[in-house]
């Protein structure tokens, strides 16, 4: 037997045992605090890296008076360095270095699931698609959780901070990708970076801690939640997290990060080359009015339905001892 698989029967001593089982803390607290703690730091070494770089232009601005918004604006290249280092430092690296103090010892690739399975690429083929059959569905999502938030807003005229943020944000992705011969950093810092390190937290870390607290179903679920309150954008919670839930439970089947790196990577980065190469899917807005087809919506409810059902089947039945 493989040393990551396990003998259901076998109870592991105290001193198998991980720092967080051996100290009596809750897998899913120190998780979840985690979270908390990583999205302040990610934020603090981005901003960090991202005035460092802008150094000389900041202190330019500040002597003569100038707009120091502006310059982070019109550099938005090395913010985007600045939120990269984030990542790699905080959501991904350390990330990884926190699951050592729940996985048994030698056993931290096989907790956060960074390793190949024997129907992961399937699995992975298999999520390729089911990320471009989703969509329609999750754009209906997005529509009504516009609809609520906005609703939301006009009874708490304060949350409308939230949908200044998000556009701010929005418009900063937005001005990157349209930026002349950006594409490819773009691809880089909005796709590939993303799809690595906040799988490796999100469908690596936070997804196994919450597993070995209370069962698969809830940590897919609540995995998929917290990644969606992650973003900080209230109006596109529910999308996010439908997401979330899908990267969760791909990656719960295939026992591998794999299948979710790529499908992380198929909707950020087609995002940004389908924007790259069409600038007025950048300018949409949503409205009040739904503008996907109910057709289009209900089909894509039902062959997303199939594609789970088929890759429940396919299920690795492999399982290891961490």
């Amino acid at each position: 037997m493989d040393q990551e698989e396990l003998d259901l029967d076998y109870t592991p001593s105290i001193e198998e045992k991980s720092w967080v089982e051996r100290n009596g803390f809750a897998q899913w607290a120190v998780a979840i605090f985690w979270v908390f703690v990583a999205l302040i730091l990610f934020q603090l070494i981005g901003g960090i890296v991202g005035a460092l770089l802008l150094l000389p232009e900041i202190m330019a601005a500040m002597n003569n008076g100038g707009d120091i918004q502006e310059i982070f604006t019109s550099n938005l290249d090395k913010v985007f360095i600045g939120n990269t280092m984030g990542q790699f430092l905080i959501i991904g690296l350390s990330s990884y270095f926190i699951a050592k103090l729940h996985a048994r010892k030698g056993q931290v690739r096989a907790f956060v699931r960074l390793k190949t399975s024997p129907n992961v690429w399937v699995i992975t083929g298999l999520t390729a698609v089911l990320v471009v059959v989703v969509m329609p569905f999750n754009g209906f999502l997005g529509w009504l959780n516009y609809l609520a938030f906005d609703q939301l807003v006009q009874v708490f005229p304060k949350l409308h901070w939230f949908i200044e943020t998000q556009e701010s944000m929005s418009q900063m992705i937005k001005g990157f990708i349209s930026s002349e011969n950006a594409i490819l950093l773009a691809f880089i810092h909005i796709g590939i970076v993303p799809a690595i390190f906040e799988e490796i937290m999100f469908r690596g870390y936070v997804l196994r801690a919450l597993e070995k607290s209370g069962g698969i179903i809830m940590a897919i679920l609540v995995s998929g939640l917290v990644f969606g309150l992650y973003h900080l954008q209230p109006s596109n919670v529910i999308p996010l997290a439908t997401l979330g839930i899908i990267f969760a439970y791909v990656t719960y089947i295939s026992d591998s990060l794999i299948p979710a790196m790529v499908a992380h990577l198929l909707n950020n980065g087609g995002q940004v080359i389908y924007g790259a190469m069409n600038p007025e899917f950048l300018d949409q807005e949503m409205t009040k009015e739904l503008d996907i087809p109910l057709i289009l919506v209900i089909g894509s409810m039902i062959l997303t339905a199939g594609l789970v059902y088929v890759m429940h089947k396919l299920k690795n039945k492999e399982v290891e001892n961490v």
